[in-house]
């Protein structure tokens, strides 16, 4: 097969779980004679670009606005792209009629998300309409990280259209090796166990402030416990989440790390991984700490759910349930012995293998 060059279509390249998966399907693609480039809509500059740049990508800054049109229609003409994939939802619609019109062959959408606008306006319902509609006429694949991704997006229409595809997020195997050492490296004060540990920025969507009230109801059953909070930050949740842990003396139990660039050495490390989201597509942080053998209690949301049917080390509960209830679950899965080596080999004959991604996504773009 001659070589393909596909331009993918993000926001911005930050650490997040799309431009993640994105990323680590490149070696595989780059044997398969199929290189990337990127194009970001917000026009800014992410933590991933530099390394995006040294690795010989191009990054695209194209700022929507009044010029996007003209610059972005003079990167397709002049780039020989054979692929345009898009990660931007719904208005994938827009970015894949431009591409259709520019004689783009392969168009592909990328649903990884189950959330929209909650309460949407009259005017925003249309414009949703007017994408799907783009979307059905111009996308030569329609792609979702979940089953639950395409039931928020299409309800019951993907099932029965071939344009419709799921493809899982897929994950390397490689060998664990554990430090003795690490909490002490890695923390400023004591981190005594058990250690719950979660992974994310902190947004609405993450639901941290519920999560640190579960944590601090916790500590009324082991006072001992350590809750590590890894990610990047945001200054207003962080208030409200310093306010609660004074509310209930837990400055000695909360150990925040900010954003790190390696986060499986926390896993490796950890004793529970506690993540509460409102919403996801497929979360990358519930599918690294099964991947290493990490017990994970994730709120009962469909993606989750979907996960936990796969993975023996998930498990789902509702966000109906109290503080109270979700610390005594807490107490339950910890009283357990872990099974690692079985939670990590059931990983491993999952759908969840880079070898599968990048199978599929190959099939997509040599069509």
């Amino acid at each position: 097969m001659k070589k393909k060059k596909v331009l993918h279509i993000f926001g911005i390249m930050n650490r997040g779980g799309a431009e993640l998966r994105t990323l680590s399907t490149v070696p595989e693609m780059t044997s398969r004679k199929v290189t990337y480039d990127y194009l970001v809509l917000s026009g800014q500059k992410g933590v991933l670009d530099d390394s995006i740049k040294a690795s010989g990508s191009v990054i695209h800054y194209c700022k929507l606005g009044p010029m996007f049109l003209s610059k972005y229609v003079k990167i397709l003409r002049h780039n020989d792209y054979d692929v345009v994939h898009s990660h931007v939802s719904l208005v994938s619609g827009l970015m894949l009629l431009i591409a259709w019109m520019c004689g783009i062959k392969v168009r592909i959408a990328h649903f990884r998300s189950t959330h929209d606008v909650e309460t949407p306006s009259i005017f925003r319902r249309l414009r949703d309409h007017i994408l799907r509609f783009l979307l059905r006429r111009f996308a030569t694949s329609i792609v979702g990280v979940s089953k639950a991704t395409l039931d928020a997006f299409w309800h019951r229409e993907w099932p029965h259209n071939t344009k419709f595809k799921v493809i899982y997020n897929g994950f390397p195997h490689v060998k664990f090796s554990q430090t003795p050492d690490f909490w002490q490296s890695v923390c400023a004060k004591p981190c005594h166990g058990p250690r719950i540990l979660h992974v994310a920025r902190m947004h609405e969507q993450k639901n941290q402030i519920f999560l640190m009230r579960v944590f601090c109801e916790y500590l009324k059953q082991a006072s001992h416990a350590t809750l590590v909070m890894v990610g990047k930050e945001d200054p207003a949740i962080k208030r409200e989440l310093l306010h609660t842990i004074a509310e209930f003396g837990a400055e000695e139990n909360v150990i925040f790390t900010g954003e790190q660039a390696e986060v499986l050495p926390f896993m490796l490390h950890a004793d529970l991984m506690l993540f509460p989201s409102k919403w996801e597509g497929l979360p990358g942080a519930v599918m690294e700490s099964a991947r290493v053998g990490l017990r994970v209690l994730g709120s009962k949301i469909p993606p989750i759910e979907e996960v936990s049917e796969k993975l023996p080390c998930v498990q789902a509960l509702p966000l109906e349930k109290t503080p109270k209830e979700w610390a005594d679950q807490i107490t339950r899965v910890l009283a357990e012995k872990p099974q690692t080596n079985t939670y990590r080999q059931a990983f491993i004959e999952s759908e969840f293998q880079l070898e599968n991604n990048v199978k599929q996504l190959f099939t997509l773009y040599a069509q």
